[in-house]
């Protein structure tokens, strides 16, 4: 992808310092469906921009734009969040700040603002929201809430948080409210993927132990879990496709489960003829295509 002039939203000035994380790129497959059982297609690399840098956690944030956190490889001391346009393979730096970091960025309801984890001037990590338009340098959505390591929303006024364990104190997921909200504790070894389904359930990976991990889905409105299907082995990232069908990555092999009609995952596809050797992170774009973070 070619580079463009740079729109900057964010310049503000802190003083944390990150550590030069490890390179990743991101694909773009192509997928399809018949008769329920999906497949993938063309497959191409969207990270040539930064092509021994850190690329990841990507988000749609339309059909034809993906956004991405994003560490140059001559940068040891933060991320930021950028904007790759798929319809003119393009991309821009959203935010450019000095010595914060900002990780997993994510649409708000609304469309009118995106939120993100900000690593602050003193460490402590918190959920920001910041203007699509730039007409702000953003705010902390939930001021009194640290540790925050990866969110969802569940609507435009509450959020779950993974909350990141200390210690012998466990990860954990909770809500939060702008409205001043109750909050409530959802999970304790929560995975680090949290997703919404088309019904409103939040679906999320349940670490029962070191090796059997469950996908399983929240209801905010009754507060009732119930299991969806083992996860793969080591597996904790997954999206959800549009027909609401879950895919994962084990290895370099991408595999899909229909809620109600599969009691197992099934193979859509394997990447290793890209030199692929690890799926992580998993999007799904409105119109099916997938964004997968490979090493």
């Amino acid at each position: 992808m070619r580079s463009i002039t740079v729109s900057l939203i964010i310049c503000l000035s802190a003083g944390v310092q990150a550590q030069r994380l490890a390179h990743h790129d991101v694909m773009l497959l192509n997928m399809s469906v018949n008769e329920g059982k999906w497949k993938i297609g063309e497959a191409s690399y969207l990270t040539s921009f930064n092509p021994e840098g850190y690329n990841n956690q990507p988000k749609f944030f339309s059909g034809s734009e993906l956004w991405l956190t994003v560490q140059r490889a001559d940068d040891t001391t933060q991320t930021d969040i950028y904007s790759l346009n798929l319809a003119d393979k393009t991309f821009a730096a959203i935010t450019r700040t000095s010595r914060t970091a900002e990780y997993s960025p994510t649409p708000m309801p609304g469309g009118k603002r995106f939120s993100a984890i900000r690593v602050e001037e003193d460490g402590n990590q918190r959920l920001w929201s910041f203007p699509i338009n730039a007409e702000d340098n953003g705010r902390p959505e939930f001021e009194t809430v640290y540790d925050v390591g990866y969110h969802c929303w569940l609507n435009d006024t509450s959020a779950a948080l993974f909350i990141v364990g200390h210690e012998s104190e466990p990860h954990k997921l909770i809500t939060a409210g702008t409205n001043r909200q109750k909050s409530r504790k959802i999970a304790i070894n929560p995975g680090r993927c949290l997703q919404m389904t088309k019904d409103g359930q939040l679906a999320f990976v349940q670490k029962a132990s070191e090796e059997i991990w469950y996908l399983k889905q929240w209801s905010p409105d009754t507060d009732k879990q119930e299991i969806i299907v083992k996860m793969p082995s080591g597996s904790e990232d997954f999206a959800i496709l549009p027909d609401g069908s879950f895919i994962t990555g084990q290895g370099s092999v991408l595999y899909t489960c229909s809620p109600g009609k599969d009691t197992d995952w099934k193979e859509a596809g394997n990447l290793a003829q890209y030199g692929v050797k690890k799926i992580t992170r998993v999007a799904v774009s409105p119109g099916g295509r997938a964004a997968v973070v490979v090493e």
